[in-house]
């Protein structure tokens, strides 16, 4: 590891251990660190916090104990803070002062810069994205990028886009049945009117298919679920980019749904209906018409699937990740030096 790189330290506290797709992927981003030769760490809230839904080698260690091992100081370390902190006080975090630290955004889903609103929101937002110790901000889909460049007006030399990529855990070469899964974590009251509506109907070509939801399941067994599935129904809304989208796809799963925003590059692959946010008539529609094709033409929705889950693990690769926030960090080591000479 070069000397003249800081130390790297993603923020997430408190601990939650429960899934949540963001937590995965700053855990990922930081593994993707330590292996392009950054000192880098995730700090928690408490000594040897460790999650339990998934498996990652990130290092970490509490806030408690990087400063008590002089790790924060504003010469020679950047902090990683995801989008969610909006609202910090950076002076007082959890007993700390950390408002002299430079610092990247790692923003997962612009959308909730709005949902945190108070009453002097844009003084929030202004203070949060336009410190001078602001490295650079992280997008992880085009719509997220779109929103940072257009809603915030954040400049393109302060922000990089990073690909989320799709683990090998997620494959459609498997064997399949007529299982049917979706996430009732975001939007359940319209997760039950969808399955009432399909109840209701009693859909032509029904016969056989079985559904369930992907709920409480490690990363593996989730993975398990979905690579043995024919169709995922997707009811998040918004989101940043539709983590479980795309590991559908990547399983073999037709997917029907809310793209969520952050989505619409997946639903641009092919095999997948988009339903308008609230349209239940839609869906319930959707999932007729896919039934019928799966009944009438299975070898062409195969090969659809096929192509769509062989587009996703290649746009979304582990070495797609990788370049991008390598590209990312050159920009942010860069912009690091130059302010760090100005203290």
């Amino acid at each position: 590891m070069s000397i003249s790189k800081p130390l790297v330290r993603a923020i997430l506290i408190p601990d939650i251990d429960r899934p949540i797709g963001g937590v995965k992927q700053l855990y990922r981003h930081v593994e993707h660190l330590v292996r392009l030769g950054w000192d880098a760490a995730i700090l928690t809230e408490n000594p040897n916090y460790q999650p339990s839904w998934f498996i990652t080698s990130a290092p970490s260690h509490s806030l408690k104990e990087a400063y008590s091992k002089g790790e924060l100081t504003p010469h020679n370390c950047i902090i990683i803070l995801p989008e969610t902190y909006l609202c910090i006080n950076f002076h007082d975090f959890y007993g700390y002062d950390i408002s002299k630290l430079c610092r990247v955004i790692f923003n997962q889903n612009a959308y909730y810069t709005y949902s945190q609103i108070t009453a002097n929101a844009l003084s929030m937002i202004n203070e949060f994205y336009d410190s001078p110790l602001l490295l650079q901000v992280l997008s992880v889909s085009e719509d997220t990028h779109q929103f940072l460049s257009t809603n915030l007006r954040l400049p393109d030399k302060s922000l990089s886009r990073i690909v989320n990529s799709i683990e090998p855990l997620f494959n459609s070469d498997l064997p399949k049945s007529s299982q049917i899964y979706w996430m009732p974590r975001k939007n359940e009251d319209h997760v039950q009117a969808v399955l009432l509506g399909l109840k209701r109907c009693a859909l032509e070509h029904s016969q056989g298919w079985n559904g369930a939801p992907l709920s409480g399941l490690t990363h593996q067994k989730v993975a398990d679920a979905l690579n043995s599935a024919r169709l995922f129904l997707s009811f998040g809304h918004p989101e940043g980019f539709g983590l479980p989208i795309a590991e559908a796809m990547a399983s073999g799963c037709w997917v029907i749904g809310y793209s969520g925003g952050g989505g619409n590059e997946l639903f641009r692959l092919g095999a997948s209906n988009v339903v308008p946010f609230g349209d239940w008539h839609s869906f319930v529609s959707s999932i007729q018409t896919v039934f019928t094709r799966f009944h009438q033409q299975p070898r062409e929705m195969e090969l659809l699937l096929r192509r769509q889950a062989l587009a996703v693990r290649t746009l979304y690769s582990i070495e797609e990740e990788a370049k991008s926030i390598g590209i990312a960090w050159d920009r942010i080591h860069y912009a690091f030096k130059t302010i760090v000479q100005q203290l």
